[in-house]
C-alpha cells in the first residue's frame, strides 16, 4: 500500500526534529560538562587554598595543647553540632614525610592519594587537588566525588530531553493540522476532475488554487484541451462518415428493390437477398456509429420531463413489426416520470430491446419488458443460454461481440455506456438473471 504525502511528511518532519533536538542536547552536554569541568576545578583549588592555612593553624593549635603526648590522627569535627548532610568534598592533610595529620569527618582513614604531588589527580571514585603549605611541610588533599559531576550531567540530560516528550506529540498533531490543510487544495483538485462526466473537458480556474499547484492544473488543461480536440475529431470523423455513407447506402437499396421485381433466376434472386443483407448491415452499422457520436457530443446532458410509460411502448412498437419475438410490456397504470433527455433515454432503451431481440434463442421466444415506479426501474429480459461473468463484464466494450458470430457492430451497449455516463441512471447486466439457469436481463435504475 502506498503511502500519503500527509504521511510521509509528519514522519520526515517529526525525525528531523527528533535528530536535531537529540543534536542539540548532545552539544549543549559537551559544553556543560566542559564547563562545569573547570567550574569545579577552580572550586576545588580555591577552596584548598584557603582551607589548607586554616588546617595548619588547627594542626599547630592542638601540638602547642598536646607537647609531649602522642596522638592519633586529629580529625575536624568542627565547633558545630553535625548535621545530616551529603557532603560533596573531603580534605586530608599531610606531612611531608607523608603521615596523614587530619581528615574531615567524612573522609576515609585511609588516604586518597597513592603519591603526594601537587596538582589534580583522579582516582576511580574521587577528583582530588592537592595544595602545598609555602614552607613545604604541610600538603592539603581536596577531594570531591566523581559521581557529582556524573549526576549534575545526567540531571541536565535529563531535564533537556523531557521536554521532547511533550514536544513531539503537540508537534506531531501541529504537523498533522497543518499537512491536512495544505493537503486541501489537492483534494478539492481531486473532487474536481473525480465529478466530471466524460463528456466535460472545460479547463480548470487556476486561480482557485495555490501558486504551488496552478502548473499543475495548467499541464491538466492543456491536456484536456488536447483530448477535447482529438475527440471533437474522432465524433467528427464518425459522423460525418456515417452520414456520407447513408445517401450511396439508400441508392443501392433502391436499386435492389427494382433489381427485385425483374425477371430474376433462382441464383440471382439468392446473391440479391445476400447483397440485401449485407447492405442492411451496413445501413445499421452506420445508424450505431451516428448515435455513438450523439452519445459523446453531450446530448445527454440535456435535462426535461419524460414519461417512461410512453416512451417503452413507442420503442415496442417500433421494434415489433421487425422481430417475430413477442414483447411483453408490464407497465403500471400511473405515469413514471423521470428527469432525462428523451432522445438519450430512447437510444439507450433501443439498443438494449435491440440487443435482446438479437440475442433470444429461440428465435421467436419471450422477451419482457417490466417498469416499476418506486424507484424508477425497468428490466428486460430474454431468454438465452447464460453467458459467462467475463464475458458479461466486457460488454460494454467497443466492437466486442458475446457470440463472434452474430451480426452486430458490437456497439449497442458501448452507446449506452456512453449515454449513462453523465445521467443518475445505474446499469446492471447479469446472466442468467435470477432463479433461473438460462437468460439475459439488462436493468436500469434511476436514482
Amino acid at each position: 500500500m502506498k503511502s500519503s504525502i500527509v504521511r510521509q511528511l509528519l514522519t520526515s518532519t517529526l525525525l528531523t526534529l527528533l535528530v536535531l533536538w537529540v543534536a542539540v542536547v548532545l552539544s549543549v552536554s559537551w559544553v556543560i560538562k566542559h564547563e562545569t569541568d573547570e567550574i569545579f576545578d577552580s572550586s576545588l583549588q580555591e577552596t584548598a587554598q584557603r582551607l589548607l592555612p586554616l588546617a595548619v593553624m588547627q594542626l599547630k593549635s592542638h601540638d602547642h595543647d598536646h607537647e609531649g603526648e602522642d596522638h592519633a590522627i586529629a580529625t575536624d569535627d568542627g565547633a558545630l553540632e553535625p548535621t545530616q548532610h551529603d557532603e560533596y568534598m573531603v580534605y586530608q592533610v599531610f606531612h611531608s614525610s607523608g603521615h596523614m595529620l587530619l581528615r574531615s569527618h567524612a573522609a576515609p582513614v585511609e588516604p586518597l592519594i597513592s603519591e603526594i604531588k601537587p596538582g589534580f589527580q583522579r582516582t576511580a571514585h574521587h577528583w582530588i587537588y592537592i595544595e602545598k603549605s609555602r614552607n613545604g611541610e604541610f600538603f592539603l588533599a581536596l577531594a570531591e566525588k566523581s559521581s557529582h559531576r556524573t549526576d549534575t550531567l545526567r540531571s541536565t540530560l535529563l531535564f533537556l530531553l523531557l521536554p521532547l516528550l511533550a514536544l513531539l506529540p503537540v508537534a506531531a498533531f501541529s504537523m498533522l493540522m497543518i499537512a491536512r490543510s495544505a493537503n486541501r487544495p489537492l483534494q478539492a483538485l481531486d473532487h474536481e476532475m473525480a465529478k466530471r462526466g466524460g463528456a466535460d473537458l472545460h479547463c480548470l480556474a487556476s486561480e482557485n488554487f495555490p501558486r504551488e499547484l496552478q502548473s499543475l492544473v495548467g499541464t491538466l488543461n492543456q491536456l484536456m484541451l488536447r483530448l477535447k480536440s482529438a475527440l471533437e475529431a474522432e465524433r467528427s470523423f464518425t459522423a460525418n462518415s456515417a452520414h456520407e455513407l447513408r445517401t450511396p447506402l439508400a441508392a443501392a437499396m433502391a436499386q435492389l428493390s427494382v433489381l427485385e421485381h425483374t425477371s430474376l433466376d433462382e441464383s440471382q434472386l439468392k446473391t440479391l437477398q445476400t447483397v440485401r443483407a449485407l447492405l442492411d448491415r451496413l445501413q445499421r452499422l452506420g445508424e450505431k456509429l451516428l448515435q455513438l457520436a450523439r452519445a459523446e457530443s453531450g446530448i445527454a446532458w440535456k435535462r426535461a420531463d419524460v414519461d417512461l410509460n410512453q416512451l417503452i411502448t413507442l420503442i415496442a412498437q417500433d421494434h415489433q413489426w421487425r422481430t417475430s419475438n413477442h414483447l411483453e410490456l408490464q407497465l403500471p397504470s400511473i405515469p413514471v416520470v423521470v428527469q432525462g433527455d428523451v432522445d438519450a433515454i430512447g437510444i439507450i432503451l433501443s439498443n438494449l430491446l435491440e440487443n435482446a431481440i438479437k440475442y433470444a434463442t429461440p428465435p421467436g421466444s419471450l422477451i419482457s419488458i417490466e417498469l416499476n415506479a418506486q424507484p424508477a426501474q425497468i428490466r428486460i429480459r430474454n431468454d438465452c443460454a447464460a453467458l459467462p461473468a467475463e464475458t458479461v463484464a466486457r460488454l460494454h466494450e467497443r466492437f466486442f461481440r458475446a457470440r463472434p458470430n452474430s451480426h452486430g457492430a458490437g456497439l449497442g451497449l458501448s452507446i449506452v455506456h456512453a449515454l449513462l455516463q453523465p445521467n443518475a441512471i445505474e446499469l446492471t447486466l447479469c446472466s442468467p438473471f435470477p432463479s433461473s439457469n438460462r437468460g439475459f436481463e439488462a436493468r436500469l435504475v434511476w436514482h
